[in-house]
C-alpha cells in the first residue's frame, strides 16, 4: 500500500514525461523550504523493495536516517556514500547510521563528494540541490527532482558505484575517539538494544544533543 501511494503521488505532482533514449520517464519536482522534499524522500525509502543507494554531501536529517534504518531492518540493501567531512561534523548522522549497522563509506579521493542522490530499486533517481538536512527542509531554497526511469537510474547507479569502490569503509567511533572529539555522551547502542520511536533519534549519543539542527 505504501509503495502504491508513493507512485500515485509521483503521478499527481508537477510532472512531465520526456523521452529518454526511447524510454518515457516520469519527472516530479519538489521545492523547499517546507515544500515536501523530506517527506517525499522518506516515502520513497519506505516504498523501497530491494535496494537504496545514497550519496550525501551533508546528512543530518533524522527522519531520512530513520527511514534508511527501517528499510535495512526489513531486508532492503542500504548503502550510504558520504563526503569526507561527514564523520566529524557535529550534527552529521554518519556515526549513528554505522552504529546501527548500515553500510557507510566515505569518499576521500575527491576534494568534495558533492552529490545529493538516492537511487531506489534500480528505477527511481532522487537528486537536486537538496541536502539531507533540516536547514534544506526548513530554511534554504532548494529543488528536489524525482525521476522514474530504469535507464536514468542505471546510469546514476553506475556512477555511484564507481565512487563507492574507491571509498573507505566507515567504522563506529570508539569511546576514546568520542572523548577526543569532546563528546559528553559516550553510551551507544543499536536500535534493537534501545528501540526508538519515529520521533526519537537514532542513537543514545544523539538523544542528549540540542534539538537545533544545522548544515
Amino acid at each position: 500500500m505504501k509503495r502504491l501511494g508513493f507512485y500515485t503521488l509521483l503521478l499527481i505532482c508537477i510532472s512531465f514525461s520526456p523521452l529518454i533514449a526511447g524510454e518515457s520517464a516520469n519527472v516530479s519536482l519538489f521545492f523547499s523550504p517546507q515544500g515536501g522534499c523530506e517527506a517525499t524522500i522518506v516515502n520513497a525509502i519506505n516504498a523501497a523493495g530491494s535496494e537504496v543507494l545514497v550519496a550525501a554531501y551533508s546528512f543530518s536529517s533524522k527522519p531520512i536516517a530513520l527511514a534508511l534504518y527501517t528499510a535495512s531492518k526489513r531486508g532492503v540493501s542500504v548503502q550510504v556514500l558520504l563526503d569526507r567531512k561527514q564523520p566529524t561534523v557535529h550534527y552529521s548522522m554518519a556515526n549513528d547510521l554505522v552504529i546501527n549497522g548500515l553500510a557507510i563509506r566515505v569518499d576521500r579521493r575527491e576534494p568534495l563528494m558533492h552529490m545529493k542522490t538516492i537511487i531506489i530499486d534500480g528505477k527511481i533517481l532522487i537528486t537536486g540541490s537538496y541536502n539531507f538536512t533540516a536547514s534544506a527542509e526548513h530554511r534554504n531554497v532548494e529543488i528536489l527532482v524525482v525521476i522514474v526511469s530504469k535507464k536514468v537510474a542505471a546510469k546514476a547507479a553506475a556512477n555511484w558505484r564507481s565512487h563507492w569502490q574507491h571509498s573507505d569503509t566507515l567504522y563506529p567511533k570508539t569511546k576514546a575517539q568520542i572523548l577526543k572529539g569532546n563528546k559528553t555522551e559516550t553510551q551507544q547502542c543499536t536500535l534493537s538494544q534501545c528501540p526508538l520511536k519515529p520521533t526519537q533519534t537514532i542513537s543514545r549519543r544523539i538523544i542528549r544533543r540540542n534539538s537545533q539542527w544545522s548544515n
